[in-house]
């Protein structure tokens, strides 16, 4: 794989990024959910590890990614884009100053990046490998100036890449918004040709609901394009638009697990359209692919049910490696505290806070 290959991201640092001036979170596990209340940088989180990870197309599609974008609403422009957001990625939008992201890999990896402001109000998003203490892991790289440091430049006008991102992995970033049918039919077709992927998909999706019998691709008579048909128990097959929502975003996240061939899992609001009763399964489907497709899963709630649900679905499975880190304020800092499942046990037997 490119990117960071195998070995999992056990740390994150962020510096004068978004909502923080200095945050570390570690260590990191398989499957990691971020829990804290509005407003203190949970998005922001997946937000970082796209720019780390990110490559030139991901890095255009990340305004929208986890918000609304600000170029959709009437009378704007992509200008508003690099204003809206870009340049909030700064803390306190104060763009003198760059904003840091560092993540280890291993004891002698730590990718890292850097977004700054350049004298022309572009900003430049720059990679650099640092060493296990920290330090520039190439520095004759610099000192002899062979080259620039692989890098994007983003303004109204849109993102420049100067080389690719040496960091760059494949990922999947799950949004609120449903995907487009179309793209859901295509992933179901990639599904059904690999093996046993079919019965998969229904096993994991039978937990959620028990009356599905098949699943179908197929362009209906009238229709423009094929569509997923679900038959649940019932004389004609339903299309997976007119399911629930809940139930589509969750064909659509299994399916991606199966066949993108993804290194992260980045959703946003994971209990979003989905019933706090059908939580348990949900998270043992998600930590199942995660283990099977060797995926690492970074997820944000602002549930207490979802967070127990987590720690209830990951004591059945055994050797599942599972955090919950709380993002709170403390002195005015946000701060990560991070609990494993021993710790997590206590805290949720005592009450805490989840939002």
């Amino acid at each position: 794989m490119a990117g960071f290959g195998k070995p999992m991201i056990t740390s994150l640092k962020l510096e004068s990024f978004r909502l923080f001036t200095g945050l570390e979170i570690a260590p990191l596990q398989r499957i990691n959910l971020f829990a804290g209340p509005n407003n203190t940088g949970k998005t922001g989180i997946l937000e970082a590890l796209c720019l780390l990870f990110g490559g030139h197309e991901q890095l255009l599609l990340l305004p929208s990614a986890f918000r609304s974008a600000p170029s959709t609403a009437p009378g704007q422009n992509a200008g508003d884009d690099f204003a809206a957001f870009w340049q909030a990625l700064f803390f306190d939008r104060q763009t003198q100053t760059p904003a840091l992201i560092y993540a280890r890999t291993g004891p002698d990896r730590m990718p890292h990046c850097r977004l700054q402001s350049l004298p022309d109000g572009r900003l430049w998003l720059f990679y650099e490998e640092l060493d296990g203490s920290g330090r520039i892991a190439d520095p004759a790289r610099r000192i002899r100036n062979l080259r620039p440091p692989p890098s994007f430049t983003i303004s109204s006008n849109g993102v420049a890449a100067h080389g690719p991102n040496p960091f760059a992995a494949t990922f999947i970033a799950l949004s609120t918004r449903l995907e487009p049918p179309a793209r859901d039919a295509d992933l179901y077709n990639q599904v059904t040709m690999l093996e046993d992927g079919e019965e998969k998909l229904l096993g994991l999706l039978r937990e959620i609901d028990p009356r599905l019998r098949k699943l179908r691709y197929a362009k209906a008579p009238g229709t423009d394009q094929p569509l997923v048909y679900a038959h649940f128990n019932l004389k004609n097959a339903l299309s997976l638009t007119q399911t629930g929502q809940g139930f589509s975003r969750l064909f659509s996240l299994y399916c991606q697990m199966l066949v993108s061939q993804a290194q992260v899992l980045l959703i946003d609001d994971i209990e979003n359209g989905f019933h706090y009763e059908t939580l348990p399964q949900i998270w043992k489907g998600i930590a199942t692919l995660a283990a099977t497709e060797n995926i690492q899963v970074f997820a944000t709630t602002h549930s207490r049910e979802c967070i127990a649900a987590a720690h209830d679905a990951m004591k059945a499975l055994p050797g599942s490696d599972f955090a919950l880190h709380r993002l709170q304020r403390v002195n005015g800092q946000l701060q990560a505290v991070t609990h494993g499942q021993a710790m997590l046990q206590a805290a949720l037997q005592s009450g805490p806070e989840a939002g």
